[in-house]
């Protein structure tokens, strides 16, 4: 039986057709994996988005202070034990992140409830899914859903309440396929001021597969729903 196994694994590897299925299996599987981990992300992201919305509806902060996010923080732990994401610098990144880009939904007719729902739900897929020789540019709200957390958060960092620089860079770190050490790399440069108030009509297809952008949308989302 051994033998046999081995005789067959030479022929199977011999076989051009067989080895070029297996390639397309594997791309196949990562294609599929990393449309998958952008709906993952763009839900995360909507539920960040929402949370802020709420905080800042609320103005808990203005009633109780910055201890607010303190007491939310734990209060979130001890109802959900393991899941991570809620600390209280984070819970102000999801306030500063909608108070940042709220602006970008005021000349929608669609409500701003309903919206990042529906562009989860279909304009993710849509986009994902695009062929190289349909592309359509991306607008800037629905970027965002794209852009894993930790990027969001080096972004607000360095850009403070510069809506058009922290825009440029999310463009960029989706233009570029850029990974969190190459967008921390170039917050610290002058790029903006040279290339900020140039026109880039950048085209809407997936990160590739292999790149740093793509394995951080891929894994992001899962350390922080499986609390590792």
């Amino acid at each position: 039986m051994a033998k046999e196994n081995i005789s067959l694994s030479v022929v199977l590897h011999d076989d051009s057709d067989y080895k070029d299925w297996l390639v397309e299996l594997k791309e196949r599987f990562y294609s599929h994996r990393l449309k998958a981990s952008c709906a993952t992300n763009g839900y995360l992201l909507d539920f960040y988005w929402k949370l802020g919305r709420d905080i800042e509806a609320k103005q808990y902060t203005n009633n109780y202070g910055s201890g607010f996010y303190k007491n939310l923080s734990q209060d979130l732990k001890n109802e959900m034990p393991g899941v991570k994401g809620f600390s209280p610098s984070n819970l102000k990144y999801m306030s500063y992140f909608y108070k940042l880009y709220a602006p970008l939904l005021a000349n929608r007719q669609q409500p701003a409830d309903d919206f990042t729902e529906s562009l989860i739900s279909s304009d993710i897929q849509t986009i994902a899914e695009q062929k190289q020789n349909r592309q359509q540019p991306v607008d800037d709200f629905k970027l965002l859903f794209f852009i894993p957390w930790g990027h969001h958060c080096r972004i607000l960092e360095k850009c403070k309440d510069n809506m058009p620089k922290a825009l440029f860079f999310v463009r960029k770190t989706w233009e570029n396929n850029w990974g969190r050490d190459a967008l921390l790399n170039w917050l610290d440069t002058d790029l903006y001021k040279r290339d900020g108030k140039a026109i880039t009509n950048f085209q809407s297809t997936l990160p590739a597969v292999q790149s740093d952008l793509a394995q951080q949308i891929t894994k992001d989302p899962y350390q922080i729903i499986q609390g590792t």
